[in-house]
């Protein structure tokens, strides 16, 4: 596909290396189904956990049902993207997985019943798709991250063939619609994970720990290589989640020891590539940012959370030349006003200094966020 001719690329190209735009850019993580229903006025598929579980309720009434989902879910995205004229486009987290049954409306399966499985359910009201049930396993903790680094192994020994299927819906996105946004939707976390066997193992079994997260290293720099083979955007999401409003879930010293190497790794390659990887995760991160943004030189940051004492302000003071994903609170954007919404939506381009920022929320537009207020986010440019 040819460069993008659209003015919107233009601007966000610009705003990833602090350049002057004509405005910020407009980019929004993820939009719950309810709130582009109304901005629509119609039953709208666009993201959060309501999303997820459209999807795999589809999955579980076949093929022909999951292929009208997908195509309905990309007509969803780009009309609610044309009516708040937001400049990025991206495809939300998705669970593209067929259950193995379906147990009542809201209530899935994955894994046999006699094996090892998962029961995932959705809260209507919450718009909360999650695991509610995980079966006893059989292999130990140690086992599986064997397996999995296994897993990981073969893949590095020949990453291109997995790195291009991995961005293979991005570039069918692109294609279709480069010319009009600023199309972004590759992406390759690295990390050990936050639920409690990861936790064990970072203490049992650190060199392996390691291992994995150097791996997931070397497949970041293959998805580098081939969004650059493909001609997209040269953006890519990263990161994971690891912090709460109080700060990580685990101590900067492991950190240190058992993913900055990895971030090392993948960023010397993708900087060198120009490749602008984002970490993002929401929550308190100031024990690790040295570390993700000067020794790693992470170029990027998204889901930065303006509640747990992340401003644009704040995290421009300590790294001038960072480029920032969103900052107006999620939290704001559902429970306060209109006016409140747009002086802060105000203040964080005040913040930035017209440069290197992109105007969003931190987090996803929750269900329950009024419309308005979604609407007064986006008029301040």
């Amino acid at each position: 596909m040819a460069a993008n001719p659209h003015p919107r690329a233009a601007r966000c190209l610009a705003t990833l290396v602090g350049g002057e735009t004509d405005r910020a850019p407009l980019y929004i993580p993820a939009i719950a189904c309810e709130v582009s229903a109304a901005l629509l006025g119609r039953p709208a598929h666009t993201g959060t956990g309501s999303v997820r579980y459209a999807e795999v309720a589809a999955w579980a009434d076949g093929e022909a049902a999951h292929a009208e989902f997908e195509a309905q879910l990309i007509e969803d995205l780009v009309e609610v993207h044309r009516v708040l004229d937001v400049d990025v486009l991206r495809m939300p987290w998705r669970m593209n997985e067929r259950p193995d049954a379906r147990l009542d409306e809201f209530t899935f399966r994955f894994g046999p019943e006699a094996g090892e499985h998962t029961i995932w359910q959705y809260q209507p009201a919450a718009a909360d798709f999650s695991p509610v049930y995980q079966s006893p396993r059989a292999l130990p903790p140690e086992v599986r991250l064997r397996k999995e680094i296994a897993t990981l192994e073969a893949v590095a020994a020949d990453p291109m063939p997995a790195a291009r299927a991995a961005i293979a819906p991005a570039v069918d996105f692109w294609r279709r619609f480069g010319g009009e946004f600023y199309v972004c939707s590759a992406g390759a976390g690295i990390g050990v994970g936050y639920d409690p066997d990861d936790l064990e193992l970072m203490v049992t079994a650190p060199d392996l720990m390691l291992r994995k997260t150097m791996l997931q290293a070397e497949f970041a720099s293959a998805v580098g290589r081939a969004i650059l083979e493909a001609g997209l955007p040269p953006v890519m999401a990263g990161g994971g989640d690891l912090a709460g409003t109080q700060g990580p879930i685990y101590s900067p010293a492991m950190f240190r020891a058992l993913v900055l190497p990895a971030y090392v790794k993948a960023l010397t390659a993708l900087n060198r590539m120009g490749v602008h990887y984002y970490f993002r995760s929401d929550g308190n991160l100031w024990p690790l940012m040295d570390m993700l943004f000067e020794a790693a030189a992470c170029p990027g940051f998204g889901e930065t959370d303006r509640d747990a004492a992340m401003t644009v302000d704040a995290v421009r003071a300590r790294f001038p030349r960072l480029v920032i994903w969103g900052n107006v609170s999620s939290s704001l954007l559902m429970h306060g006003t209109a006016e409140e919404v747009r002086a802060q939506a105000q203040a964080t381009l005040t913040e930035a200094g017209g440069r290197g920022y992109f105007q969003g929320c931190s987090n996803a537009i929750v269900q329950g966020t009024p419309v308005e207020n979604v609407r007064a986010l986006f008029a301040v440019r």
